[in-house]
């Protein structure tokens, strides 16, 4: 079972002022009528490193879909209030999911996977539907 997990560098001022910076940016600009974050159909087809998406923080609900993936999808310690939301994706290698502490619903649906899916270790207040 793969539990790896992502090690932070200890982040210098440069990279906080970037970081601040990127997330003003995507309030100011990719915020929709609803007030939601929408940064949908991001595409790094030609870029082979790992997309590194840690430490995100939101007081609303979590949705991710449509995902299209030729290596592995490592999910760790996600700390969520609201919901989460997946569905469809389609991936080539493994899911592998864990140590997640969530108050709201998990909703999974509609993947298409070559590789297994791994879940464990799991704190849930709501329901998690498959």
């Amino acid at each position: 079972m793969n539990t790896m997990r992502l090690t932070k560098k200890k982040p210098n001022n440069t990279r906080i002022m970037k970081i601040k910076e990127l997330v003003e940016l995507l309030k100011k600009e990719f915020t929709t009528e609803n007030g939601d974050i929408d940064i949908s159909d991001l595409d790094f087809g030609d870029f082979r490193g790992a997309l590194i998406l840690s430490g995100i923080k939101s007081k609303g609900d979590i949705k991710q879909s449509d995902h299209s993936n030729k290596g592995s999808i490592d999910q760790y310690g996600h700390s969520n209030k609201g919901h989460i939301y997946q569905s469809d994706h389609s991936n080539k290698g493994d899911i592998d999911q864990s140590c997640h502490s969530n108050d709201g619903y998990i909703y999974q649906s509609r993947h298409g996977n070559y590789g297994d899916i791994k879940q464990f270790e799991h704190s849930n207040d709501g329901k998690v539907i498959n």
